[in-house]
């Protein structure tokens, strides 16, 4: 998938586990903005976007006061899900090295 994958822009923003956000292209026709990329526990991954869960106008919670998000779009298999981190990932890290907690 790397080879499909090109960065575009990336805006750091170290908080928590999250890196950053992303915007790449895949193809020749398709924007992705606003991917997270984290780090934690020696682990790191791209998440396509979501958005917070509302419930007329108020957003939901977890039990630990986090905002609860759900997806805009999925992968449909864990192995595509993983390449496209993958790819995320090394997109960001040819252009800003350690920006992803390597």
């Amino acid at each position: 998938m790397a080879e499909f994958l090109s960065l575009l822009e990336w805006k750091p923003l170290a908080r928590n586990s999250l890196r950053g956000f992303a915007t790449v292209r895949l193809g020749k026709a398709l924007k992705i903005a606003d991917i997270s990329v984290h780090c934690a526990n020696g682990k790191r991954w791209a998440s396509l976007p979501s958005k917070p869960q509302i419930n007329g106008e108020t957003v939901q919670k977890d039990d630990r006061g986090k905002i609860k998000y759900i997806p805009i779009v999925q992968w449909l298999d864990r192995e595509s899900a993983d390449r496209f981190s993958n790819a995320v990932i090394e997109a960001v890290e040819a252009q800003h090295p350690g920006d992803t907690g390597a």
